[in-house]
C-alpha cells in the first residue's frame, strides 16, 4: 500500500468541506464584529476600510458596510488634500470592478460606484463607458449597467445620436434585450421629435424604420416579449384625429345619461351640450365618467328624465 496517493471518500470529503466552511464563517463573522465596533467608536480609519473590503469581496451586496465606506470617505476628505482622494476614490473603483465581477447585478455594487465617481475630484466619465461597454459584453441584458451607463453617458456628455447607434448595435446582437429596446424608447423623440411638439410624438419616418425594426425582431424570435412591449410602444406615438368612437344611452325616469367615448382625452368642455330628440332639444350637462378634472377619453352627458320623455 505503499507510495499510492490516498483518496478521500465522498463522506471525508464532505466533512473536509464543513470545516473549511465553518472556519470561513467564523473569520467573516469576526471581521464584521470588529467592523461594527470601530463604526460605532467612530474609528474611520484605513483599517476599517480594510476590513470592511475582506467582507465585501465575499459578500458585495452588504449594504451596510457600503454605507460605512461612504462615511469613511466623506471623513478622510476633510483630513487629505485633493491628490491623496484621487488616488484613494482610484482604489475604490478597481476594487468596485472585482466585486462587479463577482455579481455584475449588484444594487449596491454600483450605487456606490456612482457615488464615488461623483465623490472623486476628477473623475473620468468617458473610462466609465468602456467599462459599462465591458459588462455589457458579458451579458447585454445586465439592466443594472444599462442603468448606469444611462447616467455616464449624460455626465461624459455623450450625443442622444451616438447614444442610439449604440443600442442599434447590441439590439442586432439580440434582439431579446429589453434595456436598450427602453433605452430607444426614450432616445428617439429625442433625436425625431414631431414637428407637433408634442414631446411624446416621433417623426413618422423614423417611427416606420422603428416598426420595421421590431418586425424583423419578430421574425427572429416571435415568442420574445422585448420586441413586443416596444411594439406598443411604438404604436403610442401616433395621435389619432379627434373623433367620437362610439355612443351609449342609458335612463330611468328621472334622469338619462348619454356616454361619449372619444378617440383622445378631451376636457369636458363649459358649455352645456344640447341634444335633439326628433324636433325636441333638451339642454344637458357635461361630467367626467370618472368624477375628477382631468382630461378623458370617456365624457358623460347628463339629462333630465323628464324633459326627455315629456
Amino acid at each position: 500500500m505503499h507510495g499510492r496517493i490516498k483518496v478521500r471518500t465522498t463522506a471525508e470529503q464532505a466533512e473536509a468541506k464543513r470545516k473549511e466552511r465553518e472556519k470561513k464563517l467564523k473569520i467573516y463573522k469576526e471581521t464584521t464584529s470588529r467592523i461594527y465596533e470601530k463604526r460605532n467608536n467612530g474609528e474611520m480609519d484605513k483599517e476599517s476600510l480594510s476590513l470592511s473590503e475582506q467582507v465585501l469581496a465575499a459578500n458585495p451586496d452588504f449594504s451596510t458596510l457600503w454605507n460605512f465606506r461612504r462615511e469613511i470617505f466623506l471623513h478622510m476628505k476633510n483630513e487629505n488634500p485633493p491628490d491623496v482622494m484621487q488616488d484613494l476614490c482610484q482604489k475604490e473603483l478597481f476594487f468596485l470592478k472585482n466585486c462587479l465581477q463577482v455579481n455584475p447585478k449588484s444594487y449596491s455594487v454600483w450605487h456606490h460606484r456612482q457615488w464615488i465617481m461623483e465623490f472623486m475630484p476628477q473623475p473620468d466619465w468617458k473610462e466609465e463607458l468602456q467599462l459599462c461597454n465591458k459588462f455589457l459584453s458579458y451579458d447585454a441584458r445586465n439592466f443594472h449597467c444599462w442603468d448606469y451607463r444611462r447616467y455616464t453617458a449624460q455626465k461624459a456628455h455623450v450625443s442622444p445620436d451616438d447614444e442610439f447607434n449604440f443600442s442599434t448595435e447590441k439590439i442586432k446582437e439580440n434582439f431579446s434585450n429589453y434595456s436598450s429596446w427602453h433605452y430607444r424608447s426614450k432616445l428617439l423623440p429625442l433625436i425625431h421629435p414631431d414637428q407637433s411638439g408634442d414631446k411624446e410624438r416621433v417623426e413618422e419616418g423614423a417611427l416606420m424604420k422603428e416598426f420595421d425594426l421590431a418586425q424583423n425582431a419578430f421574425f427572429t424570435d416571435p415568442y420574445d416579449q422585448s420586441a413586443w412591449f416596444y411594439h406598443r410602444w411604438l404604436l403610442g406615438r401616433a395621435r389619432p384625429q379627434m373623433e367620437i368612437l362610439r355612443l351609449y344611452a342609458r335612463y330611468d325616469e328621472t334622469l338619462a345619461t348619454i356616454i361619449v367615448h372619444f378617440t383622445q382625452p378631451i376636457q369636458a368642455p363649459k358649455e352645456d351640450p344640447v341634444v335633439s330628440f326628433g324636433e325636441q332639444e333638451v339642454t344637458g350637462e357635461w361630467h367626467n365618467s370618472f368624477h375628477n378634472n382631468h382630461p378623458s377619453t370617456v365624457l358623460d352627458i347628463l339629462l333630465c328624465g323628464h324633459c326627455v320623455f315629456a
